[in-house]
């Protein structure tokens, strides 16, 4: 951050606000201000946006800028108000729109533990706080707003709307709404709003009261009374200067529309509330100490909290160590399968030496590659006029992972050879041809008959082959032309939810497979789940429909999203801000799978990674190797996936004119020069656990060999940080590893 104009920001402002309550009710308000409420003890049910939520002891939540809340004891407890001054957080992080997603109650988070430790620190720190020890509390408010930026904020809509459902949300409506909020304290009218939109007045007021479900003046008031409710508690401004600065015409209409809406007059309730409003004002000029009841018990808590951690020894994890009668056994997925590219480019010496390598210190069952049937593959030879075929690179590419301990796990169709620099930036090196439904039937007919011929027919049956489809929508799809990409976007759409033209020739290939190596398994179709998981229970009801089937499904599990425009059309690839991107997008696959009547089906994950980019500089860092770690250690006893294969096992594979340095940002596990990377040692210690499962925890997992020999790795996972998501892509490559 470019701090040379940190002398503008107005420090002299209070930078927080510390207020302690004890048995508190409040009626709905809003304020500038963003609040965290945290939990000492007892119960609170607070209200945001008209939705109620229970809060039970160390729970917190963020209430964002303007959002309409009150809170409501339900019997004795003790809770904490933290107010953030907006100001400073929009200085700090020069965004307009910040939101935060903090709610340790509905969106528990990795991350909820330590923000407690923070708080709690804080707190502390409040609590003996004199004028000499300001800078400590400081420190501590710094470290809190440092903490929720990093790991709670998000900047994806404004907080106005969040109360409205998704048909009202519109673009005309979140402008004026968002008008009211930056006027209400202004004399405003609904023709003066009518006029800056351009509308009528009758227009407007039918509008606004169709998606609100309230009138102009009424949800104006609401905005009025939220604000100044807030200020008759949390301030000594005399009541007229509330009425008048929160945009009532006078004493007299605030004190009506006050009593229409809470049945009590501003001064009863100003009376009534003051009484046991406990703050504490943070500065830079002075620290103000009030001692109350509710104090008094926050003092005690944090006193006795003190004396039992002090006795505690942080990061202890205790594992009870069961029979072996009760040890589930554990499942390896994660070394049956790894992709090592195109199939001239395993011919390289270079990369069939690194591949003895990985072998001889991981070894992996199969190796998945495509291209075999390609022009640079030499198979068809029409030099007499008569078509014959030559399978001699296609056997000395699989001779030579026979040799080396690894079966072939076939890619096939006319997949391309792709290296994505970008996710919107890609070098296509070598297209297939195309070829008839005959053409191909009689190539692969051929080729498994001079395989069986070669290998016996009890090795090719142990082999895999997985039919490529093009998908609806590629990594790399970049929108220069909005109506003619939607054109393309729902002719694909149609064509892909009966899915006819795919399920054909799948038909074909299966039914010249099964006939020459009946037991070999038989798959598709490498669904992209980051950005074609919509499509997956259309294509299993359809698929199920069918009278051939597949003998397992292959999906393909990159973290990226789909970002859309107004109009709904996708725009633009982007990275999933999900930690648990592929836990839950696998959930979801078994719950589609059970659905459409695929409960027992094979499923492999045939690719999977970071990013598809093979110019991230991530994929060179430590982050890598704990990111491969806690995916397979989260997702590993408990979806049921066969094989899980990482994409991709050398950088040679993306070796191209720009690639000069030593470390380019590949997704190999090994460099093209033959440095092992923070990756491929991810493997290797994942390779030394032991068969059987004891027990497994965020940041470890335990296990067991035979006797009483046992294992445990443990990582330090840390997820992007919100600032991650808001580089371009370009950046992202160079600066955003932690």
């Amino acid at each position: 951050m470019d701090y040379s104009n940190l002398q503008q920001y107005p420090f002299n402002i209070k930078l927080s606000n510390v207020s302690v309550y004890s048995r508190k009710d409040s009626l709905e308000h809003a304020h500038k201000e963003i609040e965290l409420i945290y939990l000492i003890k007892g119960k609170l049910q607070v209200e945001v946006n008209k939705k109620k939520i229970d809060m039970k002891s160390s729970d917190f939540l963020v209430i964002n800028s303007n959002e309409f809340h009150s809170f409501h004891s339900l019997n004795d407890n003790l809770f904490v108000s933290i107010f953030i001054d907006y100001s400073l957080i929009h200085f700090l992080l020069a965004q307009n729109s910040i939101i935060f997603s903090c709610n340790s109650i509905e969106n528990p988070s990795d991350n909820d533990r330590k923000l407690r430790k923070i708080l709690n620190e804080l707190l502390t720190s409040y609590i003996k706080q004199g004028n000499g020890l300001q800078a400590e509390f400081l420190e501590k408010f710094f470290k809190l707003i440092s903490y929720l930026t990093l790991n709670y904020l998000r900047n994806d809509y404004s907080v106005i709307t969040t109360n409205l459902t998704h048909k009202e949300k519109n673009e005309r409506l979140t402008e004026i709404l968002i008008y009211i909020h930056n006027n209400y304290s202004e004399p405003l009218t609904l023709a003066e709003v009518a006029d800056l939109h351009f509308i009528s007045v009758p227009y407007l007021s039918k509008f606004f009261k169709q998606h609100t479900g309230r009138t102009f003046s009424k949800y104006l008031n609401e905005i009025r009374l939220a604000h100044a409710v807030n200020e008759l508690v949390n301030t000594d401004k005399p009541i007229t200067r509330i009425a008048l600065d929160n945009g009532f015409p006078n004493l007299a209409a605030f004190n009506r529309v006050f009593h229409e809406n809470y049945q009590i007059k501003p001064v009863e309730y100003r009376k009534k509330n003051k009484v046991t409003n406990i703050e504490r004002s943070t500065s830079q000029e002075e620290v103000s100490v009030n001692n109350s009841e509710a104090l008094t018990a926050l003092q005690k808590y944090f006193s006795i909290k003190d004396a039992y951690e002090s006795n505690v020894h942080e990061n202890v994890i205790t594992v009870n160590v069961p029979n072996d009668e009760n040890v589930n056994t554990l499942s390896k997925n994660w070394n049956k399968l790894i992709n090592i590219g195109y199939a001239t480019d395993i011919l390289n010496s270079d990369m069939q030496e690194q591949l003895v390598l990985l072998q001889n210190e991981i070894g992996f069952t199969y190796a998945r590659f495509w291209g075999i049937f390609n022009d640079d593959m030499q198979v068809e030879d029409q030099s007499d006029g008569n078509l014959t075929y030559n399978f001699t690179k296609i056997s000395k590419l699989i001779d030579f992972l026979i040799k080396n301990k690894l079966k072939p796990f076939f890619e096939l169709g006319p997949k391309p050879k792709v290296i994505s620099k970008k996710v919107d930036q890609t070098f296509v090196i070598n297209e297939n041809i195309e070829r008839s439904i005959d053409e191909w039937k009689n190539l692969i007919k051929a080729f498994l008959v001079y395989c069986v011929e070669r290998y016996g027919i009890e090795e090719v049956e142990t082999w895999y082959f997985e039919l490529w489809r093009k998908p609806i929508f590629s990594f790399y799809t970049r929108i220069e032309d909005e109506s003619n990409f939607l054109n393309e976007f729902r002719k694909n759409d149609d064509e892909q939810k009966n899915y006819k033209n795919y399920f054909n020739l799948f038909a074909e290939f299966k039914k010249v497979i099964k006939e020459i190596v009946p037991s070999a398994k038989v798959g598709g179709c490498g669904l992209s789940m980051d950005l074609e998981g919509d499509y997956l229970e259309i294509l299993l009801t359809k698929w199920r429909d069918e009278v051939i089937k597949p003998d397992f499904l292959s999906i393909y599990m990159y973290p990226l999203e789909l970002d859309y425009d107004k109009k709904g059309i996708p725009i633009k690839n982007m990275q999933s801000s999900n930690p648990h991107f592929m836990r839950d997008k696998l959930q979801f696959v078994k719950q589609s799978m059970g659905k459409t009547g695929f409960d027992d089906l094979e499923l492999n994950i045939t690719e999977w990674n970071i990013s598809i980019s093979n110019r991230d500089y991530l994929n060179d860092s430590c982050f890598k190797a704990t990111y491969i770690v806690k995916n397979i250690i989260e997702n590993c006893n408990g979806n049921h996936v066969n094989m899980i294969g990482y994409w991709l096992f050398s950088d040679i594979f993306s070796e191209f004119r720009d690639s000069k340095n030593l470390l380019h940002g590949g997704a190999g596990l090994i460099t093209k020069s033959g440095i092992k990377k923070p990756s491929y040692h991810a493997f290797t210690l994942l390779n030394q656990l032991g068969d059987q499962l004891v027990a497994k925890g965020e940041n470890y997992i335990f296990t067991k060999k035979s006797g009483d020999r046992y294992q445990i790795l443990c990582y330090n996972y840390k997820h992007f940080d919100y600032s991650y998501y808001l580089r371009p892509a370009a950046l992202k490559s160079k600066n955003s590893s932690r």
